[in-house]
C-alpha cells in the first residue's frame, strides 16, 4: 500500500541518525493516524484527500531533506544523488 516508500523516505530523512529516524517514524505515524482520526470524526474533507496526507507529507519531507544545503549539513555521502559511471579496465 505504499508504506515501503514512506519507510525509504524515513531512512533518507533520518540522515544516518537513529534519533532522527525515531522522530521521523513518529511524524509519519502521526500523520497516518491523523488521517484515520479525521475520517472517524466526520471531517468534511474527501476521504481520498485524507488518505493522501501521509504521502504528501513524505514528499515534502523528502524535498526538504534532499536539498544540497541540508545534505551537506547532516553529513550525507558526497556522491549521494550523483550518477555512477564505471571505469572500463584496459
Amino acid at each position: 500500500g505504499g508504506r515501503g516508500w514512506i519507510a525509504l523516505a524515513l531512512v533518507v530523512f533520518a540522515g544516518w541518525n537513529p534519533m532522527k529516524a525515531l522522530w521521523g517514524a513518529y511524524l509519519f505515524g502521526g500523520v497516518d493516524s491523523l488521517n484515520l482520526y479525521l475520517q472517524a470524526s466526520g471531517a468534511r474533507v474527501s476521504a481520498h484527500i485524507l488518505m493522501m496526507l501521509p504521502y504528501i507529507v513524505t514528499i515534502l519531507v523528502l524535498w526538504i531533506a534532499t536539498r544540497r544545503v541540508v545534505r551537506a549539513r547532516v553529513g550525507a555521502p558526497a556522491a549521494l544523488g550523483l550518477a555512477y559511471s564505471r571505469e572500463e579496465k584496459r
